[in-house]
């Protein structure tokens, strides 16, 4: 097992490293990439459990991916992630489902403290990201904050982050922890409770200033349809929240040049820096 845990550790950082890059760079996470790193979690997983006759090392394997793709989908459909960043956590799923060999077990989930951190960084990365344009255009972003906190995508975070709450709080009432414990785990409380507020800002800010013209040939799957496509008035392409392949072909047969797209910040970073928080210290609260 510990050499199918470093091999899985390796190879998930080299994944996040390479999908960070590319997130950085063109705002885009490879297929190949989410996928080969789903399936060689699972294959290496089964191959250990076949080796050495420890079946649960798969079926956790399993849980995770299933459990991660339940909660991928839910941020995607939420219209909070994209659908590179989902496919990306339902590898992790796989490949981080179990707590690795040299951190001490714990009775929160590996996976739970690897997607905790991913938020907990993702929040500070968010907030660094968002004071800037908040100064820039503070009519604007008061306006557009209030009427993303009505959204639907608003509550479903609102009730992630009210989950993640009380199982810390679960966690602090029946584990025996020391004071300083305490006090870190009633500050990464804190941290979720304000979180969804924190991405509301977010996405307020990227309505306001991503919103860009893209030509079709720069379009790819995944990419955020913003507004209906018409020629002379006749709407041609309904705005979609992602699109396909068969949609890219679709806008390139119709002849139309650009499209308005919304764009978003690269959230991949902060995948790789919770992650490695994760390896390093594992569960906060033991």
């Amino acid at each position: 097992m510990i050499v199918a845990d470093i091999i899985l550790i390796v190879i998930s950082l080299a994944a996040l490293i390479f999908a960070s890059i590319t997130d950085i760079k063109i705002k885009e996470v490879p297929d190949w990439l989410s996928y080969g790193l789903i399936a060689s979690g699972l294959i290496i997983r089964l191959l250990n459990a076949i080796t050495f006759k420890e079946y649960s090392y798969f079926i956790y394997g399993i849980l995770g991916f299933g459990s991660m793709f339940i909660v991928g989908e839910l941020l995607y459909h939420g219209k909070l992630w994209g659908g590179g960043d989902a496919k990306l956590l339902m590898g992790l799923g796989a490949t981080l489902a179990t707590t690795p060999f040299y951190l001490e077990s714990s009775k929160i989930p590996f996976l739970l403290i690897v997607l905790m951190f991913i938020l907990f960084t993702g929040a500070l990365y968010g907030l660094s990201w968002s004071i800037f344009l908040i100064f820039k255009e503070p009519k604007k972003f008061k306006t557009e904050f209030k009427k993303m906190n009505q959204s639907q995508s608003s509550k479903i975070i609102k009730i992630l982050s009210m989950l993640l709450v009380t199982l810390f709080l679960i966690a602090i009432i029946l584990l025996p922890i020391n004071g300083i414990v305490k006090i870190f785990s009633s500050i990464l409380m804190l941290l979720f409770l304000v979180y969804p507020y924190l991405f509301i800002a977010v996405k307020s800010l990227e309505n306001i200033h991503l919103y860009v013209y893209l030509p079709t040939s720069k379009i790819v799957e995944g990419d955020w349809i913003a507004r209906d496509v018409k020629i002379n008035n006749k709407l041609v392409f309904s705005k979609k929240t992602t699109v396909t392949k068969r949609d890219i072909k679709h806008l390139k047969d119709l002849n139309i040049k650009r499209v308005l797209v919304k764009d978003g910040i690269p959230f991949v970073p902060p995948f790789l820096i919770g992650t490695i928080i994760a390896l390093l210290i594992g569960n906060p609260l033991s």
